[in-house]
């Protein structure tokens, strides 16, 4: 009985972690749409009415404090997207960490540049499940993605379209470049098959695209409205939680009473009792997403003070790690809240993401953060002889010597790149 006992108590659990976790991942427009479809589709969950009151400081509601926000453009990128997936598909803590490093090796045009070999070393996991993790993002959108190659991106491609035929398998697998070439005369010889066949076979293969990234690049413009609300007063950071749009949800009680009557037929009281548990689940899981959020925000908010008063470039390094062992959570859990999420500062609107910083190490052996040496760097650009511009070099050289900064020109050259600087050919005048 025990055990019969545990077993249904955990065939419970599961789905409603899995839906908390999912719903701890959404940014806020998604997380609206879910409610909103909720709404229509389960009798149990109502909408009550709410004022439209400004917020309150100091027991004093506010005109206007720009808290009901007009949509706002962002670049979304393709990590971003994938990100979004993963959140809402990994089933446990160990597939999302796994997952996470993949996506963040994946290159513009989709495809995954590191080793799972790689992977696994770096968080401790096993081949299998550094592989299981990289099939689950392959079946991600856009289609194709995580690929390692041309082949296998058109194979996942193929796969997910429900194309077996093993001709186009064995074109595919074998054959791309004499496709790209139109050699169906030598395929036609070599697979002992009709050239007209192999045209057919090649017209399909060409309409796949091999680059699944291009169109999903951070070109693309989403809209979004930030989670959260930083401000700052008197010296003092606020927080809020934006749910001023939200609609506020409570359980229906006719419905509620209707299930204790006992006269209910057995297939309407299962129904019943059913929306009731995932209409119960559904407000549990959103009145933890809001507070895991904010215990997550108030401990970034406390360590990255400088850069929220005064601009990203005062971050300090910051790590998920960090913030999960100073709120007592676990690590994923931070990487799924943050992830998709916006906050509007003083200044402007950021990802949360962004007050995480990578470090580099100074001379003294002291941490400094990445976007310290971004501000460097953009700095020593803006004040060089334009007729005779710094090398990648001459830079790491000016944040060695009077910075005291350890950087390499490889480091260099990166953060340049990020911040979508020229290099020193492109931006020498003549």
């Amino acid at each position: 009985m025990e055990i019969k006992q545990r077993f249904e108590l955990r065939r419970l659990l599961v789905p409603e972690l899995n839906q908390s976790l999912k719903i701890l991942s959404l940014p806020l427009m998604d997380l609206k749409a879910l409610i909103d479809s909720e709404l229509l589709n389960n009798p149990f969950l109502e909408e009550q009415e709410k004022p439209r009151l400004s917020p309150i400081r100091n027991g004093i509601a506010q005109p206007d404090l720009d808290f009901r926000l007009s949509l706002i453009s962002k670049k979304e990128t393709l990590q971003d997207i994938l990100l979004r997936q993963l959140g809402m598909f990994a089933e446990t803590d160990q597939e999302y960490r796994i997952g996470q490093e993949i996506i963040g090796n994946i290159d513009e045009n989709g495809y995954f540049k590191a080793t799972l070999e790689e992977i696994a070393a770096t968080l401790g996991a096993t081949l299998d499940k550094a592989e299981h993790a990289l099939k689950l993002i392959q079946q991600f959108e856009p289609v194709g993605v995580a690929a390692r190659n041309v082949s296998e991106c058109l194979l996942i491609q193929m796969n997910l379209a429900g194309e077996i035929d093993p001709l186009l398998i064995k074109i595919v697998e074998n054959y791309l470049e004499d496709v790209a070439k139109k050699n169906y005369g030598l395929i036609a010889k070599a697979l002992k098959e009709p050239q007209d066949k192999i045209e057919l076979a090649a017209k399909k293969i060409i309409k796949l695209d091999p680059k699944p990234g291009r169109n999903y690049s951070a070109e693309e413009i989403q809209n979004v409205i930030p989670d959260i609300i930083i401000d700052e007063h008197d010296d003092e950071i606020e927080i809020a939680i934006n749910d001023e749009d939200m609609p506020t949800v409570n359980i229906n009680k006719d419905y509620k009473n209707m299930l204790k009557n006992n006269n209910l037929d057995p297939a309407t009281k299962e129904f019943l009792s059913a929306k009731l548990a995932t209409a119960l689940a559904l407000l549990r899981a959103v009145s933890k997403r809001k507070f895991t959020l904010r215990k997550i925000v108030e401990a970034i908010t406390e360590i990255q003070q400088d850069a929220i008063k005064s601009d990203l470039s005062h971050l300090k390094p910051l790590t998920f790690q960090e913030v999960a062992q100073k709120i007592g959570m676990h690590e994923s859990t931070v990487c799924r809240a943050i992830m998709n999420k916006y906050a509007k500062l003083p200044f402007g609107v950021v990802a949360l993401k962004d007050f995480f910083s990578s470090h580099l190490n100074d001379k003294n052996g002291q941490s400094q953060s990445s976007n310290y040496a971004k501000r460097l760097i953009k700095e020593s650009v803006d004040k060089e002889d334009k007729k005779r511009p710094l090398s990648d070099e001459d830079i790491a050289k000016i944040l060695n010597t009077e910075n005291n900064l350890n950087i390499c020109r490889r480091t260099v050259a990166k953060y340049r790149e990020e911040l979508k600087i020229l290099s020193s050919t492109f931006r020498r005048e003549r």
